[in-house]
C-alpha cells in the first residue's frame, strides 16, 4: 500500500501493517482465521475441495471497447453470467481495467455484475482503474491455497500486483512479498496478476505483439529485479503471469507462452468483440490444466495454441469489412471529439506550413 493511498505512512508503518496482512494470508485455510473476501461483491475465497482441486477464472478489459460510454461492463460479459456462475470458480480475477470510470460506474457494475456473480471478484488494476483507491485490497492481494499433498503441506500462491503505482516497476511492498515468496515452504504454483504485462518489454520474443497495450516510457526493473526472482522461484514451483492490456487490434483474447521452464506468461481480455474469451485454470495437486471459454460461440483452440508463433502469425490480420455498416462507421466516426480535435490540429498545421512557404 505504497503511493498516494496513505501518503502519510512512512516505510516502518507499511512494513508493520503489510506484517500483519502476511500473518493473516498464511493463516488462510490453515486455521479460524476468516477467509479473504473481495471487495467488489463481499464474497468469500472458496478454499480447494477436499482433492485439493480449485478453479482460476480470469479476463479482463471489462469494460469492453475504449469508446463504451455506458457505463455497463461488456455485453458479452454480462450475457455469459449464467455460464460464467456454472463454472464454480473459487475465485475471478480481472487483469485490470474493470471500469472505464471506476467513480461513475461502480452504481452500474454493482447491480449488473458484481450482485449477479456467485463467486468473489478481484482486480488487478490497469490505467482505467484509477482513482479507485478506496480500498487498498484492490491494489495487492495474496491469496495462498495451501494443501496437503503426500503428509506434506504445499502452498500456491496467487499474487494481485498493481503496475499503475510505479509506472511498471516493483519496488517496496510489491517487490518484498516477491520475494517472500522464496522463503515459503513447499512452494507448488505462482500465479502473478497484473495489468501490463511488463514481462514483454524489452524482449524480442514480443516484439510489436502488444503494440496497443498500456506500457512505460522509461522502462522498468522487471528484468533487473523481477525476472531473476522468477528464475529462482521455477527451479521449485510452476510461474504464471497473467497479464490484460490487450489493445482492440489483437488477434485473440488469449496469449499463452511458456518462454522458459517452469516460467509462463500470459495475457487474457476481452474488447466486447467477437473473439472474446475468457481463461481459467483447474489446479491439482500434481498438475495445472488451462480452458478457454468463448462468449461469443466461436470456436476456440486449446489455450496453449495461442503463443507467440501464433500471434505473430495472425497479427494485424483484420476480419473482412461490413460495407453495409459504413454509413455507420462514419457517423460514429465524425461524432467524436478525438476526431474533431484531429481535423483542427490538421488544419493549423496546414496552414503553418502554407505561411512558412509564402515566406
Amino acid at each position: 500500500m505504497t503511493g498516494p493511498m496513505y501518503p502519510g505512512w512512512g516505510p516502518e508503518a507499511r512494513r508493520g501493517l503489510w506484517s500483519v496482512l502476511g500473518c493473516a494470508c498464511l493463516s488462510f485455510l490453515t486455521c479460524d482465521a476468516p477467509a479473504q473476501r473481495s471487495s467488489f461483491n463481499n464474497r468469500e475465497v472458496v478454499p480447494p475441495d477436499g482433492t485439493g482441486h480449485y478453479r482460476i477464472l480470469i479476463g479482463g478489459h471489462f469494460h469492453g471497447t475504449s469508446n463504451n460510454r455506458s457505463g455497463y461492463p461488456a455485453a458479452t460479459l454480462l450475457a455469459n453470467l449464467d455460464t460464467i456462475n456454472a463454472l464454480a470458480a473459487n475465485v475471478f480475477v480481472c487483469t485490470g481495467d474493470l471500469f472505464m470510470d471506476p467513480v461513475n460506474d461502480r452504481p452500474r457494475y454493482v447491480r449488473a455484475l458484481f450482485s449477479k456473480l456467485n463467486m468473489p471478484l478481484f482486480n488487478a488494476p490497469g490505467n482505467h482503474d484509477a482513482p479507485a483507491v478506496e480500498d487498498p485490497r484492490t491494489t495487492l492481494l495474496d491469496i495462498p491455497f495451501n494443501v496437503g499433498d503426500s503428509g506434506a503441506t504445499r502452498s500456491d500462491r496467487v499474487l494481485i500486483l498493481d503496475t499503475e503505482q510505479d509506472n511498471g516497476s516493483f519496488t517496496g511492498d510489491q517487490l518484498g512479498m516477491l520475494e517472500e515468496l522464496r522463503d515459503v515452504p513447499g512452494l507448488r504454483n505462482v500465479f502473478i496478476f497484473s495489468h501490463r504485462p511488463v514481462w514483454a518489454e524489452d524482449d524480442q520474443r514480443y516484439d510489436g505483439l502488444f503494440k496497443d497495450n498500456t506500457r512505460s516510457l522509461t522502462g522498468t526493473n522487471f528484468r533487473k529485479d523481477v525476472y531473476p526472482l522468477l528464475e529462482k522461484l521455477a527451479e521449485q514451483a510452476r510461474i504464471y503471469w497473467i497479464s490484460g492490456s490487450l489493445g482492440g487490434g489483437a488477434p485473440s483474447s488469449i496469449f499463452f507462452q511458456r518462454h522458459a521452464p517452469g516460467i509462463t506468461f500470459i495475457q487474457c481480455a476481452i474488447r466486447d468483440e467477437p473473439r472474446d474469451a475468457l481463461l481459467y485454470a483447474d489446479v491439482f495437486p500434481d498438475k495445472v490444466e488451462w480452458s478457454a471459454l468463448s462468449l461469443t460461440g466461436q470456436g476456440l483452440l486449446a489455450p496453449e495454441a495461442y503463443d507467440a508463433d501464433w500471434w505473430h502469425a495472425h497479427a494485424g490480420k483484420k476480419p473482412d469489412t461490413n460495407w453495409r455498416l459504413l454509413p455507420y462507421l462514419v457517423k460514429t466516426t465524425v461524432m467524436r471529439k478525438e476526431f474533431w480535435w484531429g481535423a483542427l490540429a490538421g488544419m493549423l498545421v496546414l496552414l503553418l506550413v502554407r505561411r512558412t512557404c509564402r515566406r
